[in-house]
């Protein structure tokens, strides 16, 4: 790359980039959470630059009766580079956060406490010292969420859509780092943007955790292997079950930082199963209207035929007061969500379900949310990880696979749980529970599927017509009082 003196300011960029580059660009972004919405416009509308060749840019997408804002750092490249997002003065814009060296220009703004820029102020934090110089730069995947690289010892992530207040992911992060928890990245610096919006997190820095990959890999090697008839061991999903058990534990200290519990009463619950029927709704009218190969299409009209069965289950159960709490949760926690060393696993990303508002997600929840939603990763699993064309039995033996990994990872959460009421003591309460929660995420992954993955689309839609099929759980009504 090459540093030329480019005019990267905002209102510059408003002027010089046609809206339909910026579009294109975002159209085709994982990240990008307006996928599907008719796009009525999209301008900078803050920048900060970071030296001559490189600024980190607000972009504003309008839609009819609302906006979203994305962070764009843009890096001044050569014509030879590919990717282009656009032009100015002649010269090619590049997304920094796919190259290395726009990490590294990135991460030099943690030399200074603040940097001013045009309606964009960037104020860095750094929590136990200052970070060390690396020239290895690993850039990740641009197809998530969000953006990362691992930049020698240290996790580096970029929050793509600017949500006024700190990341939830920073929050949590932060509260696990001060209690020392283990089996959780310890947080290192923030990187935060001040402008008319408020203050909003842009970056986050971590320790890196080495791994050999995810729980989601060693799920899908197990998954294949049993497919061949090979021996696998449950152990690790038993330890799995014990590390987010010692995470809920930990997430319901009490602190000045608003953590801790809260009674988990019936209107609560109530209010979960009324948002899970309007998503439930709301996706299967998305389905409907969706382009489904020939198989997806054929479980979709199963599915309509089945759809007041399964919003008949998406009940609260009525839970006696007392029996169990509510508390910060990780909220989006799946087998991609841990890093398997070989040993243990550590637990990455509390920032929540991408789909959901940012209210949504910060919102206190029972943690049998985060068990269901685990649960409902084993049988993204088992039905990911065969190969092509697998026959019947090897299907089977992943259905098997998918029921006894279920069965160690619960053994070891329920162990480790303890006996505070994180759940209730009563078998058909808890299952009940565990049975709402598992409907909304399934109803939750298709929505998400549709919109992000379309060729996922089955697996969530093979979920929801196996639930229907299952026997309802009894939802034992709480006894008057006295």
């Amino acid at each position: 790359m090459n540093s030329f003196e480019v005019n990267l300011e905002s209102s510059a960029l408003r002027k010089s980039v046609p809206e339909a580059d910026w579009v294109r660009f975002l159209t085709a972004q994982r990240w990008f959470s307006g996928k599907g919405r008719t796009i009525a416009s999209v301008h900078p509308i803050a920048s900060c630059r970071v030296d001559s060749a490189m600024a980190v840019v607000i972009l504003r997408v309008g839609y009819h009766a609302e906006f979203e804002d994305y962070v764009l750092p843009l890096l001044v490249g050569n014509d030879e580079d590919t990717s282009i997002v656009a032009r100015v003065e002649g010269r090619p814009l590049l997304d920094a956060l796919a190259y290395a060296e726009g990490w590294a220009r990135l991460l030099g703004v943690f030399s200074q406490s603040t940097l001013p820029g045009f309606k964009l102020t960037l104020q860095s934090e750094l929590i136990g010292g200052r970070l060390p110089a690396s020239e290895k730069i690993h850039v990740g995947s641009t197809d998530q969420t969000n953006s990362w690289a691992v930049v020698g010892g240290l996790f580096v992530k970029a929050y793509r859509r600017l949500q006024p207040g700190e990341n939830l992911d920073v929050s949590v992060s932060r509260f696990l780092t001060l209690r020392k928890a283990r089996n959780a990245p310890a947080l290192r610096a923030v990187l935060v943007g001040k402008g008319a919006w408020g203050d909003a997190t842009l970056l986050s820095v971590q320790e890196a955790v080495p791994n050999a990959g995810t729980g989601w890999d060693l799920a899908c090697a197990q998954v294949a292997a049993i497919a061949k008839n090979e021996v696998i061991g449950y152990e690790p999903w038993t330890l799995l079950g014990q590390r987010v058990a010692e995470l809920h534990r930990t997430l319901a200290l009490d602190g000045a930082d608003g953590f801790g519990v809260l009674p988990l009463h019936v209107p609560n619950l109530d209010a979960v199963s009324k948002a899970a029927q309007a998503l439930a709704r709301s996706v299967l009218g998305e389905l409907a209207e969706a382009d489904l190969v020939p198989e997806a299409a054929e479980q979709a009209a199963l599915l309509k035929s089945k759809t007041s069965k399964l919003l008949n289950r998406l009940k609260a159960p009525r839970l006696p007061v007392g029996s169990c709490h509510r508390q910060r949760i990780h909220g989006d926690i799946h087998l991609g969500q841990v890093l398997w060393d070989g040993r243990d696993f550590t637990i990455i990303d509390f920032e929540g379900e991408p789909a959901r508002t940012y209210e949504e997600r910060l919102r206190k929840h029972s943690v049998a949310k985060d068990v269901a939603g685990m649960l409902r990763s084993f049988d993204y699993a088992a039905r990911s990880g065969l190969p092509a064309g697998a026959d019947a039995i090897a299907i089977d033996a992943a259905r098997m696979w998918r029921n006894l990994a279920r069965n160690a990872f619960m053994e070891g959460y329920e162990a480790a749980i303890g006996d505070e009421p994180f759940l209730p003591s009563d078998p058909e309460l808890r299952n009940a529970l565990f049975a709402l929660y598992k409907l909304e995420k399934a109803f939750y992954e298709l929505h998400y599927e549709l919109g992000h993955r379309p060729d996922w689309v089955g697996i969530p839609l093979a979920g929801l017509l196996e639930i229907a099929d299952e026997a309802p759980v009894r939802k034992r009504a709480s006894r008057p009082k006295k």
